[in-house]
């Protein structure tokens, strides 16, 4: 009996559980995600999160939780009548409502809260579309772990060529992994280009461990499907500045001196179909993708849905039971066709997706497009490369141009014609301001989630230019001037929105996927370049791309100061605490990419020039402006300064800092900060008398004459440390 019972013990000890985020957090498939939450979205004729959900079962997953924010009740509503909650599933499933979370970041620490995760788990998006074969992801996660305690993820990463339809155009990626081993050392967003290079940054010190060779990888389909230890939520709620989890989390984690964890990744070998349906570019091509097969057997005739009766015929044509079709009309390949639509004479239908009780009529013209529930499409209508979608209605003699969307319930009315990449919406939107910065190319960063839009207007507004005095709707415009919705709708139609202006040209990539000579017969020949970037360059670590891209280094450095500038300053004029303002300040660090080094200049820039308006102001001294805002502000270097190194280059900054200062109180301003920032614990004794020794402190004659003042305190630290090793020396003897 004992043996049984500690049996039973293992199974429940070895569970695996998956957490699924239902909420993308991003924007890019407004305005119809202002109704109905992506993962609920069709994806031929099958809700997308089902295909996220067949996934985990034939994983072997035993609990399913589903993150749950935008949308929330309509998700649980629909779990809760479909298969996954059946006696046959092969999981328990169940919804989480986290409805105050706008970030991955943000469910995590949520997730870390509830206290739910018993062991590693699976995380995946609503919106992943695979069939590998996890058994094997699992074993060498696992064989991993045996070998490296400090391993907490492992991503699942498929190769493709650069210009694969179901890569990422708005969130290209180049990881650099150990060649050996597959352990991530780095990894950096690739901006869009707009004419310029641009370069890998990484601190050679991240390549120390590396035995043999590092590769750097841009072929890389990332679907966010990983295998997470517990630490993981732990670590979100640790850094509670961290909200996305490929830029926030991975490269906090593989750039941390602290964490001391590792993430590897998997990768498969090509044979296996994985893509995240995350703009319409890529809903476009994994539909295409499961017409053709691609992803058996994820197909429409596997019936995923329990309402589904597809069944294959020759060509990638998928039909339903109780369709019917006039003779006359044309169905091309790649077609599938639900259950209850009828299909007008002289009517041709290629590539496309229709679903069900849709009433298309006679001599239409619909091409590569995707027809949803209920839609009406009537005689001599004319459909490329563009979505209706449920309850839509497109009148007589229509044409609807490339790469449009027509909500839910909109009719465009006879004769009107659509232009190319048009959003049309039965009620407007009112929409909140998302800051949108044109600047950044983090896309995450540039999107918000689908719940944060407001409610519907209450008046109903036609746009009569666009759907005609007999039709129902209005243009909907994204608040971003630069949007990715734009982009991804132009991609879809194969044209570029000369509005869009963030089209991202994959053609002009460049980085080669070669691995890099090893590097570990050459560590005694590299010298970094010490410069204004810290730790960021180096000669060996700035690999250069042909990727005409983004800003350059001096003017995203010239960004970050001004922005960092400005966050002190507003921190200290509405008194906010320092958490916010540590906060703010270590997000820009991250966002833009810059070193501790930038962020010690920025606050100190800051800092001085408010000294310097109390001072012109009159309304204190030198003396007491510096002795209040470094004793209230001094501790953020806490944040900034976590070595001897990088304390001793804070000293430094501040003295050439206060050489731009008047000369009849620049040199108070250096005694009180020193001797605040000593008093606070902040900058040990002996990093103040080091600092005061360099060359770098005397290189100048600004710089010695405007340390004359702290002479004195210097002096008086040097005593109190003889002092202190006579006592020593006494106890001693």
């Amino acid at each position: 009996m004992p043996p049984k019972n500690k049996k039973q013990k293992e199974v429940v000890d070895e569970r695996f559980q998956a957490i699924v985020l239902t909420d993308s957090f991003q924007t890019r498939f407004m305005p119809l995600t202002s109704a109905k939450p992506r993962c609920l979205l069709p994806l031929a004729n099958v809700p997308l999160i089902e295909y996220t959900l067949e996934f985990l079962a034939k994983a072997g997953v035993n609990e399913v939780y589903l993150m749950c924010s935008s949308h929330a009740d309509q998700i649980q509503e629909y779990i809760e009548n479909s298969k996954w909650t059946s006696k046959n599933s092969t999981f328990s499933i169940k919804t989480i409502m986290s409805l105050e979370s706008r970030s991955v970041g943000d469910a995590m620490r949520d997730l870390d809260n509830r206290g739910l995760i018993t062991g590693d788990f699976l995380l995946v998006s609503g919106d992943v579309v695979t069939n590998i074969d996890f058994s094997k992801v699992m074993n060498a996660h696992k064989q991993r772990k045996t070998i490296d305690k400090d391993h907490i993820v492992t991503m699942v990463l498929t190769p493709a060529s650069p210009l694969h339809r179901t890569r990422s155009r708005v969130e290209p990626a180049a990881f650099i992994l150990d060649k050996n081993t597959n352990r991530c050392l780095y990894y950096q967003q690739l901006p869009p280009a707009d004419g310029k290079k641009t370069s890998i940054n990484i601190d050679p010190e991240l390549l120390e461990d590396v035995e043999d060779e590092f590769v750097i990888r841009n072929d890389l389909i990332d679907c966010h499907v990983d295998i997470c230890s517990p630490h993981v939520p732990q670590i979100f709620q640790e850094n509670f500045d961290y909200q996305y989890l490929r830029n926030d989390f991975v490269k906090g984690v593989l750039t941390s001196d602290l964490l001391k964890k590792t993430i590897y990744a998997y990768i498969t070998d090509g044979s296996e179909y994985a893509a995240r349906v995350e703009s319409w570019a890529t809903y476009n091509a994994v539909s295409q993708d499961i017409l053709a097969r691609w992803c058996y057997p994820l197909v429409p005739d596997s019936n995923l849905s329990e309402n589904n009766s597809y069944t294959y015929e020759f060509n990638h044509i998928y039909k339903e039971d109780k369709i019917i079709l006039a003779q006359s009309c044309k169905i091309g390949n790649c077609t599938s066709i639900g259950t209850s639509t009828i299909v007008g004479d002289a009517t041709s239908i290629d590539k496309s997706v229709i679903g069900k009780n849709c009433k298309i009529g006679s001599n239409v013209t619909i091409n590569n497009s995707y027809i949803w529930d209920n839609a009406i499409i009537e005689d001599n209508a004319i459909i490329t490369k563009s979505i209706v979608a449920f309850d839509a209605k497109i009148k007589k003699n229509s044409i609807i141009g490339d790469g449009s969307v027509i909500g839910f319930n909109v009719v465009i009315g006879e004769n009107q014609q659509v232009p190319h990449n048009y959003r049309i919406i039965d009620v407007p939107i009112k929409k909140i301001d998302d800051d949108f910065d044109s600047s950044s190319f983090d896309s995450d960063s540039n999107d918000v989630s689908e719940t944060n839009i407001a409610s519907n207007e209450p008046t109903h507004i036609n746009d009569t230019d666009i759907v005609g005095d007999d039709g129902v709707g209005s243009l909907y415009i994204s608040e971003r001037e630069l949007d990715d919705e734009s982009e991804t709708e132009s991609i879809m139609s194969g044209s570029i929105n000369q509005h869009s202006g963030m089209i991202y040209q994959m053609n002009n990539l460049a980085l080669s996927d070669d691995s890099i000579a090893s590097i570990s017969n050459r560590k005694s020949k590299r010298h970094s370049r010490h410069s204004s970037k810290g730790r960021r360059l180096s000669t060996t670590s700035a690999l250069s791309t042909d990727f005409e891209n983004g800003m350059s280094d001096e003017e995203e450095d010239e960004h970050f100061d001004k922005e960092a500038y400005a966050t002190v300053e507003r921190a200290i004029d509405n008194n906010h605490d320092l958490d916010t303002a540590a906060l703010e300040l270590n997000t820009l660090k991250m966002s833009m990419n810059v070193g501790y080094h930038e962020v010690r200049l920025a606050t100190l820039q800051a800092m001085i020039a408010k000294i310097k308006q109390y001072v012109s102001t009159e309304t204190l001294n030198a003396k007491d402006a510096t002795n209040k805002l470094f004793t209230s502000w001094g501790p953020l270097f806490q944040r900034q300064a976590f070595d001897d190194q990088e304390r001793i280059d804070l000293l430094q900054l501040l003295q050439q800092e206060c050489t731009t200062l008047p000369a009849e109180y620049n040199q108070i301003v250096l005694f009180v900060a020193v001797k605040v920032l000593y008093d606070l614990d902040l900058v040990p004794e002996e990093n103040i008398l080091e600092w005061w020794n360099s060359a770098a402190s005397n290189a100048s004659t600004d710089l010695q004459l405007v340390k004359k003042l702290t002479e004195n305190f210097i002096v008086w630290l040097q005593d109190a440390e003889e002092e202190s090793e006579e006592e020593s020396d006494e106890d001693s003897d």
